[in-house]
C-alpha cells in the first residue's frame, strides 16, 4: 500500500509521523465496541500520513485491520464504502503525481498500485464477511439450540403436570371406592353387633380395605415422587402400581 507513499530517501518518522501511527494503533483497542468509528480513524489517517513523506507500514496495517473488522462486525455497505473512500483518496494521489497524464510511467505505475491495492480491500472485505457468516450461523444454532432445550424442559413439566393431575384423579377413584367400602363395612358391623360372626367379619373386611387404602396411598405417593424426577427429564410413569 505505497501508492502514495515517499520514495527511498525522503524523511524518516518524526514526531508527526509517530502521533498519527499511535492514534491509529490505539485506536485499534475500540475496534469490537465501536468498529466504524475505528474504520473511520483508519481511513481518515493515510492521507495525513503519506503526503508528509513518511515511510509505508505501521499505518497500512492499521488500516487493514480495520477494515477486516468492519467486514465482521459491521454491514457490507460500511466496509465497501471504506474501500471506495480509500480508493479515491489513493486514485486522487496517484493522478496528482503524474499530472494526470496517463502516458506518465510513474503514473501508470501507481494506476495499478491502486488497482492491487482495491483487489486486497475486497479480499479483505471478503474474508470479513465469511467470518461473519460463519460466526452468525454458529450463534443462529446455538439460539435454535437453547430454545430447543427450553421447549424440551418446558414440555417435561407439562407432562409432570399432566400426570399430576391424572395421578390424583386416580387417587381420589381409589381412595373414594375405599372409603365407601369402609363406610358400608363399618355399617354393617354396627347394625350386626349382635352377631359377633357377622360383626368380626365386617371388621376384617374394614381392616382388609383400610389396609388396601394405605397400599394403593403409599403406591401413589412413590408415582408423584417420580414424577417430581421427570421434571429433570425422565419420562413420566405409566399407570398408578400399588407399592408391595
Amino acid at each position: 500500500m505505497s501508492v502514495a507513499a515517499a520514495k527511498p530517501g525522503d524523511r524518516s518518522l518524526w514526531p508527526v509521523g509517530l502521533a498519527l501511527i499511535a492514534v491509529a494503533a490505539v485506536s485499534l483497542a475500540w475496534r469490537r465496541r465501536a468498529p466504524v468509528a475505528v474504520l473511520v480513524v483508519a481511513v481518515v489517517v493515510p492521507p495525513l500520513y503519506y503526503p508528509m513523506g513518511f515511510p509505508d507500514g505501521p499505518v497500512a496495517a492499521v488500516l487493514w485491520v480495520a477494515l477486516f473488522n468492519a467486514a465482521v462486525e459491521c454491514r457490507l455497505v460500511v466496509s465497501l464504502g471504506a474501500v471506495i473512500v480509500v480508493n479515491a483518496g489513493f486514485l486522487a494521489v496517484a493522478f496528482a503525481r503524474g499530472g494526470g497524464d496517463g502516458g506518465d510511467p510513474e503514473a501508470v505505475t501507481d494506476a495499478r498500485g491502486v488497482a492491487s491495492l482495491t483487489l486486497g480491500l475486497l479480499v479483505t472485505v471478503a474474508l470479513g464477511q465469511y467470518v461473519r457468516s460463519r460466526r452468525d450461523r454458529a450463534e443462529a444454532a446455538e439460539r435454535r439450540a437453547v430454545e430447543a432445550e427450553r421447549d424440551r424442559e418446558a414440555e417435561a413439566r407439562r407432562r409432570a403436570v399432566a400426570e399430576r393431575l391424572r395421578i390424583a384423579r386416580e387417587l381420589h377413584d381409589v381412595l373414594a371406592h375405599q372409603m365407601s367400602l369402609i363406610n358400608v363395612q363399618a355399617g354393617a358391623a354396627l347394625h350386626r353387633r349382635d352377631d359377633a360372626e357377622r360383626a368380626y367379619a365386617a371388621l376384617e373386611a374394614i381392616k382388609a380395605a383400610s389396609k388396601e387404602t394405605l397400599r394403593e396411598l403409599r403406591g401413589v405417593l412413590g408415582v408423584l415422587r417420580q414424577v417430581d424426577e421427570c421434571g429433570d427429564g425422565a419420562e413420566p410413569g405409566g399407570p398408578v402400581a400399588p407399592a408391595p
